[in-house]
Order: C-alpha cells, then sequence, then structure tokens
C-alpha cells in the first residue's frame, strides 16, 4: 500500500467522534477503502503472525496456525483477515487480524463488550491478547477463543427447515443482550475501554442517530438514489424528533446477523464480530437486523423477543424510524463499496436498499418515487 499515506489515514480511520456505523463512516475515501483491503489477506501470513503473537502468550503458546482457507466461512467479512490458531493445550483461537499497516482502535472496545456479554450470559468469546501495530510493517490484531457451531448463515444452507426455530432463538438471544446497560450512546471510546470502562462517546440518543447523517444523505444525493428535497426532509425528519428522547442506552451488538451468530443447530451457541457495537436504543438493532432480510423474517424473530419482556407502544413508529436511519447508512456504504467494487451481489443489495427506501418514503409521506439515474449500477 505504498500508493497512500498510513500514518495520516491512522488518524482519521480510528476517529468514530461523528461515526453512526463505522464501515459506513470511517473518514477514508473508495480508493483509499480499495487499496486497504483489497489484498488483506495476502499481505500477512501464518508464520510473521507466530513470530509475533506467542511472546504475548503467557501459559498456552500457539502450537500453529492452520492453512489460511479463504474461503471458510471465518473469511466470509469484510474488515479483518481471520486465521485459525491452535495452541499447546489444543484449544483452538480466532486469530482477527487488521489490514497490514492499519490501526484497528476498536479492539479494546468489542473485546470489553464481549467480555461484559459473557458475564451476562451471552454466549460471547474471551480474549486472550491484543496487539495494536506500532509501525507500518506491524499488524494490528486480536487472539480470542474459538466458539463452538457454525455461522447460523452456514448451517441454514444445510438446514433450511430449522430457520423459523432459530430466527425465534436469535429474537430470544438479543432481547437477553439487551439486558445489559451502558453509560453514553453511540461507538465507544476505546481509550476507556483499555481501562476496563465500556463508556458511549455521544451523551444522547439524538447525537448518535445523528452522527454522520449529513454526509450519507449527501452521499445518497450525488450518487442519484435521492433528490435532493427528499434528503432534507429526511434530515429534517431525525433532527429534535421527540421519538429519539431515551436515556436508558444498552448494549447493542449492531451487526446482530446469521453470519455473526453461530448456532449447535437448537440454540445461539455464540456471538462474535462486535466490532461495530455501540450503546443505543433496543428498538434501533431490531431495525438494523430487519435490513439484512426479507419482511417475512421478523415474525418469528419478534416472537422470539418478547416473548418474555413487554413490546413497546411506540414500537412500530420506533422501528420505522430506525430502519430508515440504518438504510441510509447502509446504502451511503453500498454505494462507496460498489465504486471498486462492481459484484452482482453488491449490486443485488443497492437494488434491495432502493426498495427499502421506496417503501420508507411512502410510510413518512415524504415523495412518492425516487430520483434515480442509474449512474452507479
Amino acid at each position: 500500500m505504498s500508493d497512500i499515506n498510513l500514518e495520516e489515514i491512522n488518524k482519521r480511520i480510528c476517529n468514530r467522534d461523528d461515526c453512526f456505523y463505522w464501515q459506513t463512516d470511517r473518514k477514508i475515501s473508495a480508493e483509499e477503502a480499495a487499496l486497504i483491503w483489497k489484498d488483506r489477506h495476502s499481505a500477512i501470513t501464518n508464520e510473521e503472525l507466530f513470530s509475533k503473537i506467542n511472546p504475548e502468550l503467557t501459559n498456552d503458546k500457539l502450537k500453529y496456525i492452520e492453512p489460511f482457507d479463504e474461503n471458510a466461512q471465518t473469511s466470509l467479512g469484510n474488515v479483518n483477515s481471520i486465521r485459525i490458531g491452535v495452541l499447546e493445550s489444543d484449544k483452538k483461537v480466532i486469530i482477527r487480524c487488521h489490514p497490514k499497516g492499519v490501526k484497528n482502535g476498536y479492539f479494546y472496545s468489542e473485546s470489553l463488550a464481549s467480555k461484559i456479554a459473557l458475564e451476562h450470559g451471552i454466549p460471547a468469546y474471551k480474549t486472550y491478547t491484543i496487539h495494536e501495530l506500532s509501525s507500518e510493517d506491524d499488524i494490528s490484531y486480536q487472539v480470542i477463543e474459538q466458539l463452538p457451531g457454525d455461522t447460523i448463515q452456514f448451517y441454514l444452507k444445510k438446514h433450511p427447515e430449522k430457520e423459523e426455530e432459530l430466527v425465534y432463538e436469535m429474537g430470544r438471544t438479543m432481547a437477553k443482550l439487551h439486558k445489559i446497560k451502558i453509560e453514553g450512546f453511540g461507538p465507544f471510546i476505546n481509550e476507556e475501554a483499555k481501562k476496563g470502562h465500556l463508556i458511549g462517546r455521544f451523551t444522547s440518543l439524538h447525537d448518535s442517530i445523528n452522527a454522520g447523517l449529513e454526509e450519507n444523505l449527501d452521499r445518497l444525493v450525488k450518487y442519484d438514489i435521492l433528490s435532493r428535497d427528499v434528503a432534507n426532509k429526511m434530515k429534517a425528519l431525525f433532527k429534535n424528533n421527540p421519538l429519539l428522547d431515551f436515556e436508558e442506552s444498552v448494549l447493542v451488538h449492531n451487526d446482530f446477523a446469521d453470519w455473526n451468530l453461530l448456532t449447535d443447530g437448537n440454540t445461539v451457541s455464540g456471538v462474535i464480530d462486535w466490532d461495530e457495537c455501540v450503546g443505543g436504543h433496543p428498538i434501533q438493532e431490531i431495525a438494523c437486523w430487519s435490513t439484512f432480510f426479507d419482511p417475512e423474517r421478523i415474525i418469528p424473530f419478534l416472537k422470539g423477543y418478547y416473548s418474555d419482556t413487554k413490546k413497546p407502544e411506540n414500537f412500530d413508529e420506533l422501528f420505522q424510524l430506525f430502519r430508515l436511519r440504518y438504510t441510509i447508512s447502509k446504502m451511503a456504504l453500498r454505494i462507496k463499496r460498489y465504486t471498486y467494487e462492481q459484484t452482482p451481489f453488491l449490486k443485488g443489495m443497492i437494488e434491495k436498499g432502493e426498495k427499502h427506501l421506496e417503501e420508507l418514503i411512502k410510510i413518512f409521506n415524504l415523495e412518492d418515487t425516487i430520483v434515480k439515474k442509474k449512474t452507479i449500477i
């Protein structure tokens, strides 16, 4: 990555001060993102990791690291390069590596969030060590325990008949997670997490939901996904909205989807990839979850979520408001990625997002149609 200034980029990429969803709002251009994540796997060798990690492990050293498999279910994410290691005790560990030379800036926050979740009965992971890079030749990595089970995404391909049952269990698990109270809203302050304190960087839900909103909308206007008029109406919808007057922040995973949940076939046996976790409103996480899937899927999910807690009277209003915010964010991310990663999958996700936006524009009476010139796809 000699074409970019990593020292300067690292100052920006870890800054979550105006961040609603990090992958969308990280302060890097599409060109920089393409260079950073293009060869994140091949730039890091297992031999290099082995020599770096073992001196940091105390009682139980790495025995070996398995050959990297880009098609493995652990390698399907868009941010880190994942390796499987085996300790001398024969325990398996996950080595999550950020792209070489790129500072992570959130490993302490996500590890602490997972630790707190584990203490509250959520099947999360424990962390063995965290390393933040010290030079452009170094690697930021996190070594965590490997939890049992397949990802739900992988499992359901072989057992589609279990979908409704597992979606119900996903709802129950998320509801349990939301019983964990957090100080502050939005992304956590990594320096505080190093000290053992999980604190959101915003003092209000309103500020965390509005973070990055203007830039996200500008991006959708730039690529003719929204008209400027509709974008302005959306911005006004979130400004000083009394629905966002909420004071009791809870732990939100923020990427609680099939690829980040493990199963033994009957329950959720693991919750992984906490790199987008924030303090927030319980319904915002439900809304985030809904943006990944077809509408019918939410029926068993909500049955599970509200199986032992009461559904709030203003659920529908909040759900649609948060769904709009996440759809704006995810569309802004997909458009940015499509400028350097023009795949049929991403094209399909953009088209799905456009349908979500059309529906939400009708729900909020913002406008009947979306201006689309198809400058992206």
